[in-house]
């Protein structure tokens, strides 16, 4: 008995097992056909995304086409405006250039006629410049004539009032030495009188620079014995005589030696020589210690000599 239960029970749960195994099957049957129409949608859909994406990039393929085409041709439009454009400007230039040839041509023969009219003038003008110039040089050379007339007869006159002065001392001389008289009384000296007085005042001449009429200081020890001498001799009357070397116009020099002997005269006086005692005089380039036209000779007539009324026995 208890065997066929066993045995029934055994059945029952063999057929309940292979119950619920066809169960099972059955739904596996139906997850895998649902999986399966899944995976066919879903390779459809690749495919037709797929299919999509090769429009999508043929139509950019065939749209990038056009564009490149259209910009070839819109280059190929351009190339040839551009060669259209320089063919015009080349031609304008070329016209430019042979109307300026022309333009340049008849300048050159306008500049080449102004030339030759300036030329002409500048002749013209060299030539009244020229005539103008002679009859300058003419005039100025007769003002010279003129002018060295005056001076040489102003000089001559200067000259005579001296002699005639001296003869007047040496006549006043001559007379006192009648009596015995000392030289020195009648405003006579002699070489002796300057040397034994001091040796220096043998030294009368005083030099000085091109143009310049200023004393140098090394002739300040010279100036003040000539002025301690003529001070100790009341009697005495220098001259004060301004010269100059040869460059400069006569009217130049004479001013130029004035201003020399005037800057002796002021230093004299400065040092308490009466004006009595002191003339200035200006002899211009008329009386050169040197002759020569170099520095050696022109150093030696920019000076100021002073001249004593020397005695002679």
């Amino acid at each position: 008995m208890k065997r066929l239960l066993f045995l029934g029970a055994v059945i029952f749960l063999t057929a309940c097992s292979s119950m619920s195994g066809d169960k099972s099957a059955l739904r596996s049957d139906e997850l895998a056909a649902q999986e399966a129409a899944r995976q066919e949608e879903k390779r459809r859909q690749d495919e037709a995304r797929q299919e999509e994406l090769r429009r999508q990039q043929e139509a950019r393929r065939l749209e990038e086409e056009a564009r490149r085409q259209e910009k070839a041709r819109l280059e190929e439009e351009q190339w040839r405006e551009i060669e259209r454009v320089a063919a015009e400007q080349r031609r304008q230039e070329q016209s430019r250039l042979e109307e300026e040839a022309q333009r340049q041509e008849e300048a050159s023969r306008q500049e080449e006629a102004r030339r030759q009219e300036e030329a002409r003038l500048e002749e013209e003008q060299r030539r009244e410049a020229e005539r103008i110039a002679a009859e300058q040089r003419r005039q100025e050379q007769l003002r010279l004539e003129e002018e060295a007339r005056r001076q040489e007869e102003a000089r001559r006159q200067e000259e005579l009032r001296r002699q005639e002065e001296l003869k007047q001392m040496e006549a006043l001389r001559e007379h006192r030495l009648e009596d015995d008289d000392d030289p020195s009384l009648v405003g006579l000296v002699t070489e002796d009188q300057l040397r034994d007085a001091d040796p220096i005042l043998l030294e009368q001449s005083i030099y000085f620079d091109f143009d310049r009429y200023d004393i140098a200081p090394e002739y300040a020890t010279l100036i003040a014995a000539h002025a301690r001498f003529l001070i100790a001799n009341p009697t005495v009357k220098i001259f004060v005589e301004g010269n100059c070397d040869d460059r400069g116009s006569p009217e130049y020099n004479i001013t130029l030696g004035q201003r020399r002997s005037d800057a002796i005269q002021r230093a004299l006086l400065s040092l308490g020589v009466p004006t009595r005692q002191i003339e200035a005089v200006s002899y211009g380039a008329e009386r050169p210690a040197a002759y020569g036209a170099n520095e050696e000779a022109w150093s030696r007539n920019r000076r100021a000599d002073i001249a004593y009324p020397m005695f002679n026995y």
